[in-house]
């Protein structure tokens, strides 16, 4: 791909355009670093609402209760793991991106943003990483540039893996959606587009990122994402790409193969570009947080008509309900501005407001410290509750501790009182812990995906699994 801006001003536009989006993600990864107190990874333990941090494990009642650690993932509902070298020889990062679950339990992790250090690592239900998976455990992505963008990840009906994400030039620049397509283990699949790699370019837009993913019954892999277009100011506005099933690009969708989603969503300002999609039992395709409707071809529909959706991607902050509705999380302020609550709004089929919760403290703090409750992604459960996760900060005058965060909230925007205690909880693993993804599985079990720092200042992966 050629170059057509300066990195310096490619750069800037990025910090201007994406700043709002990533304002989480650094709080969670890059703004934990002043942590000046760090607990051993023994220590791991629930603490449920109500009780202070640092004064002791916690644990529900009983084990049976709805948030309770699973005790048959990991030790103790714990899987805490360095995922060590990748064949390049730089360290594999531990962040989480997406998260897809194979049809026999397997879980798969998108770690790292792309480029050969980045890739899928495997996890058998019980949390014991796959070493049968990829090489030796890992399956590297094809070199992408740089890439700064958190990736989608599906699984299709034959079990193979569909990444995506974005792909640059060496310097940074000529962003395009890059689709990448994986065998079942873990190896390139050499039957898609090049080497199972497939791109796709917005021209004369600057950036282009792919974020999330969906398969179509009929095979062909539709992508959402972000397009940056230069200006005085840039415009960010979303993007869809459709790939036929051997990595083409499907020329009847759209214009080309693609088609822009216009920004229109002011409960997620913050989110930029497409982040969910959704499909309905004739093929129209809608989108989040733009909450739009397009025809099965690509084309924009002038109305959105409310559909039930059969099939729905995203792992973030907005997701699709079965009926057609959406829910949203948002970090709120209810009272001092260092203590952010987290807000769960369900709406509609058609965009109309259902229910707006009140501000959710994962911990119940609302004392002297400096408290800062993040919302990272929200879930749906097969009986419309929604469960959001993200991280619970406590800052003191010497230290500061950050865990995982949950909440379960009923369809009226009230907590589930039968979840946790009151109807959220926390988890402190190693005590600069962050949730960024979440999976509901089959059983109704749940899943938390994050990352730890460990005592030497090194990220660890975590993952929680919860009792429902």
């Amino acid at each position: 791909m050629t170059s057509r801006a300066p990195v310096h001003t490619l750069c800037g536009r990025l910090l201007q355009t994406f700043a709002r989006r990533f304002r989480h993600q650094r709080d969670r990864e890059e703004g934990q670093q002043h942590v000046n107190r760090r607990i051993p990874a023994t220590a791991a333990s629930t603490v449920v609402l109500g009780l202070a941090l640092g004064l002791g494990a916690g644990t529900a009642s009983a084990a049976s209760t709805a948030g309770t650690l699973d005790p048959t993932f990991g030790t103790g509902g714990i899987v805490l793991t360095g995922l060590g070298v990748a064949t390049d020889g730089n360290q594999i990062p531990a962040s989480p991106g997406a998260v897809a679950r194979q049809s026999n339990g397997d879980i798969v992790v998108a770690v790292g943003f792309g480029g050969t250090d980045s890739g899928l690592v495997r996890f058998l239900p019980n949390g014991t990483r796959d070493t049968s998976f990829g090489n030796g455990g890992f399956a590297a992505l094809p070199d992408l540039g740089i890439p700064s963008v958190r990736p989608g990840l599906a699984v299709q009906s034959d079990g193979k893996l569909v990444w995506a994400g974005e792909a640059t030039a060496n310097n940074g620049t000529s962003g395009a959606f890059a689709v990448v397509r994986f065998t079942a283990n873990g190896t390139l699949d050499q039957g898609f587009g090049t080497g199972g790699l497939a791109t796709m370019t917005f021209e004369p837009a600057n950036v282009m990122v792919a974020q999330t993913i969906l398969v179509q019954p009929d095979g062909k892999i539709l992508a959402g994402g972000a397009v940056l277009f230069g200006g005085r100011p840039p415009k960010d506005i979303g993007g869809l790409v459709r790939f036929n099933a051997n990595g083409s690009i499907d020329t009847g969708f759209g214009s080309g193969g693609q088609e822009l989603v216009p920004s229109s969503n002011p409960v997620l300002a913050s989110v930029i570009g497409v982040t969910a999609l959704g499909l309905d039992a004739g093929g129209d395709i809608f989108t989040l947080p733009s909450h739009l409707e397009f025809s099965p071809a690509g084309q924009p529909d002038a109305t959105l008509i409310p559909a039930a959706i059969t099939t729905a991607s995203g792992n973030g902050e907005v997701t699709f309900l079965p009926s057609g509705g959406f829910v949203a999380t948002t970090e709120v302020v209810t009272g001092r501005q260092s203590d952010p609550d987290v807000r769960v709004t369900r709406f509609n089929p058609d965009g109309s407001t259902a229910s707006t919760g009140t501000g959710i403290d994962y911990a119940g703090q609302n004392g002297a410290l400096v408290v800062r409750d993040i919302p990272a992604v929200v879930a749906v459960q097969a009986n419309g509750q929604a469960v959001v996760a993200g991280t619970h900060t406590e800052s003191g005058q010497f230290s500061s501790t950050s865990v995982f965060g949950l909440a379960r909230v009923n369809p009226d925007g009230t907590l589930d009182p039968a979840f946790g205690t009151g109807g959220a909880l926390t988890t402190r693993i190693q005590g600069n812990d962050s949730v960024v993804l979440l999976l509901i599985q089959p059983d109704g079990k749940i899943l938390a995906f994050g990352t730890s720092q460990n005592a030497a200042g090194a990220t660890e992966l975590a993952m929680a699994r919860y009792l429902s």
